[in-house]
This record gives structure tokens, sequence and C-alpha cells, in this order.
């Protein structure tokens, strides 16, 4: 109290308001801040191109299911597109993963692109994918690039709506492909080389990013919703996806379904028509 007596009545009441919040956050019960998360993957591997590919899709579903994580999987049409690339995707899809939509050229909803230009783009992708098992109608936009105007978003999240599309957003995202290319081109010019830095680096750097995340959403929410991570399938990832899952695990995350994290309404997306918000609908998945 004598504290409080040489504040502003503003200061003073400030400070009042925050240890409310504090107590009441107290008093929340433990479920109110449990970690759980569900794991996404984007991309894709070109057996074309690279010569690990099928080694490295097998030690990624290895991974998840010895942790016993359902996950989705956003494949690029124009990364998997031959008989070697589609028997990949197959298999995660065999496995009990969902498979969405990345698009099949994987460009990003560019400035110059019309939002029907751009649905063509995902229509193609699910000519290509949509007979798959696991098959499921939701977009991870390229780049996470949603359109440079809400105007461009609204036309483009109608469009989706009317071919029963739902939107794949994410929570926790690094550039995860730049720790693996540095990892690929020194393990190039050494094969004999150490993966303990990299592996530091790339845990370090994923810690880091979901304990701010995690932090970040309990403050805007005052609980903690299902985070949905984004990995990109690669040589690295598939090295160390093991030590990246049972990271989480020592820190107390658990995984779940992506299906029951895009149910969290942070995930929720709408667009005006009418002078109401119409909500995107949940896609119906295999």
């Amino acid at each position: 109290m004598q504290i409080l007596s040489t504040l502003s009545h503003m200061q003073a009441a400030a400070l009042g308001r925050r240890v409310l919040v504090v107590l009441l956050l107290c008093l929340l019960p433990w479920t109110a801040w449990a970690q759980s998360m569900a794991i996404t993957f984007d991309d894709g591997l070109d057996p074309r191109v690279e010569p690990r590919a099928v080694r490295w899709n097998a030690t990624i579903l290895d991974a998840l299911a010895k942790h016993h994580v359902r996950a989705m999987f956003f494949p690029a049409g124009v990364v998997v597109d031959s008989p070697g690339g589609l028997a990949l995707v197959r298999a995660w899809g065999q496995a009990g993963h969902a498979i969405g939509n990345h698009t099949y050229s994987h460009q990003g909803f560019l400035d110059t692109e019309s939002p029907e230009d751009f649905m063509q783009d995902v229509m193609h992708e699910q000519a290509l994918l949509g007979k798959m098992p696991g098959w499921c109608p939701r977009l991870r936009f390229p780049y996470l690039n949603e359109g440079n105007t809400p105007e461009r978003r609204n036309q483009l999240l109608q469009l989706l709506a009317q071919h029963g599309y739902g939107e794949a957003p994410v929570t926790i995202a690094i550039d995860d492909w730049n720790y693996s290319e540095r990892y690929l081109a020194a393990l190039k010019r050494n094969p004999a080389l150490d993966i303990a830095p990299y592996r530091k680096a790339l845990l370090e750097r994923l810690k880091q990013e979901a304990d701010k995340q995690a932090a970040y959403w309990r403050r805007q929410l005052g609980r903690s919703p299902v985070h949905v991570l984004l990995l990109h399938t690669n040589g690295l990832n598939a090295a160390l996806l093991p030590d990246i899952l049972s990271m989480f695990e020592a820190d107390g995350w658990t995984f779940v379904d992506p299906a029951q994290a895009f149910t969290d309404y942070i995930y929720q997306r709408g667009y005006p028509a009418n002078g109401a918000l119409v909500p995107i609908p949940v896609p119906a998945c295999r």
C-alpha cells in the first residue's frame, strides 16, 4: 500500500489491473496452459533431382510413426509430378497422414495474379492429388502469402469456399530450408561431416520460436491454443525429425491431429458478403 500511495491514480489503477490479471491467470486450470501442436510439412521431394528422396521420405514417415504423430502434408505439384514423386506422396496417405493442397506451381499469390488464376493453380493441384488416400481440400498458401490487400484476399477466400476449401495457417515457422541447404552443401564437401552443430542450431531456433509464439498467444488469448508447426521435407529435417519431436516432448508439448488443431477459432477465416462475415467451410477430408 505504501508503494501504491506514491503513484498517480492512473498508475495505481493500471497496476491494480495487472495484478488482477496475474491473479486470474494463476486461477486458470492447468489445461489452459497445456502446450500442444500439430505437425505439418510443405513442398515434397523430387526423386528426379534428389537421389536421396526415397530414403528421406521413408525416414520422416518412420519418425512420425515412432512418435505416434499424425501429420498433414502439403506437397507442391511441380515438385511431385512424376511417378516417383507421386509414389512418395501416396506413402504419406497410406501411412495415415492427411494430404493437403500447396498449389501446383508453388507460386505465392502474386500482386499481378488474379484470384481466379490462383484458384486455377489450386485446382490443377487437386487434379493431380485429389484421389490420393488422405486427401483433404485444405490450402497451405505458398510462402504463406495470402495477398497484398484485404480485397484480393477476400475474393480468393470466397473462391476457396465455393470449392469446399479450408485454409491451413500456421503459428510456428522458421526458415528451416536455409538450415538444410547449408547442411547439405557442407555434407557434399565433406561426407564425414559432423551433424551435431547443425542439430544444435536448428533445435535452438525451433525452441526459441515455439516459446516465443506460445507466450504471444497466451498473452492474446489467456490460454494456449493448439499450435501448428510448419516444417519442410528436406534432408536436415529427415535426419533430425526424431530429435525435433523428442525436444518438444521433453519440453511438455503434446502432438495432436492437424484436423483438431484447425478447429481452434484462431484458424477460422471468413470473407465479408452482404454485410456479414461468411465463414470458410470445414473441408470434407478422406
